[in-house]
């Protein structure tokens, strides 16, 4: 195998400085800031500000849950069995959410507690291309844009979202894609997908990472660039992520 040099390095350096210089950098992440929603049995976030004797810093202290704002599922975040049971955030490579976009509109928007079968899947593929193996798969449910607030205003946001069904879930893993992620507070509807949480079970037991609290889903065309980085937390079942897509600059 070639070994890279210096100047290989530097080819790609000023490569990538090209295409990130004509292309727009869409931000997919939620603010954290006290009172934004959280799944309702999950930490809330707090800010507090923390003041040391003789330290002139200023500096806050979080406190906040691994599933907090924009986020990833690692697999074991839930009881899953097989070869990906046990990974957790840390064991994540730096790729596990970087690579091609397929960004999904729900049109018309689902209605609470529905579960999305797999025909939007098929009516993208139909206009776009097949999902390749590796894709990273964004619905865009269409929920948060008038849902998602502070404090009461951010009640909406947790109320009988959608989700979607397990053919759906089935079928994305049949797809060998790398993530799929949500504008929801999960990719299971609010009642749990009926009670049997099929989403994260399908998934993350085949390995495929789930996104959840991304915002921002209306301003990606159907095929970009996605780039997401969690936090190295030991042992930990997820993690809040900056996550940025790369749309090219003449993109809507």
């Amino acid at each position: 195998m070639r070994t890279p040099t210096a100047g290989h390095g530097a080819t790609t350096a000023r490569a990538l400085g090209e295409v990130l210089a004509g292309a727009r950098l869409v931000d997919l992440s939620r603010t954290l800031e006290q009172g934004m929603p959280t799944y309702p049995t999950h930490a809330k976030y707090f800010q507090n500000r923390w003041l040391s004797m003789g330290d002139v810093a200023r500096m806050n202290q979080l406190v906040l849950g691994e599933h907090t704002g924009t986020h990833v599922d690692s697999p074991c975040h839930f009881p899953i069995r097989g070869p990906h049971a046990d990974v957790s955030v840390e064991q994540l490579p730096l790729t596990a959410l970087t690579g091609r976009c397929a960004t999904v509109t729900l049109d018309p928007p689902p209605g609470p507690e529905e579960m999305v079968g797999p025909q939007p899947l098929l009516d993208w593929e139909e206009r776009h291309g097949p999902l390749q193996a590796g894709d990273i798969v964004l619905l865009d449910f269409q929920w948060a844009r008038d849902r998602w607030g502070l404090h009461e205003a951010g009640f909406a946001h947790l109320r009988n979202w959608p989700g979607i069904a397990r053919k759906t879930a089935e079928l994305l893993r049949e797809r060998s894609v790398r993530a799929v992620g949500t504008d929801c507070v999960s990719l299971d509807s609010g009642d749990g997908g009926r009670g049997e949480l099929p989403a994260h079970y399908v998934l993350l037991s085949a390995g495929v990472l789930i996104i959840e609290n991304l915002a921002n889903l209306d301003r990606l065309p159907p095929l970009c660039f996605f780039l997401a980085f969690p936090l190295r937390i030991a042992h930990g079942t997820g993690s809040p992520v900056r996550a940025v897509a790369v749309v090219d600059g003449e993109g809507r």
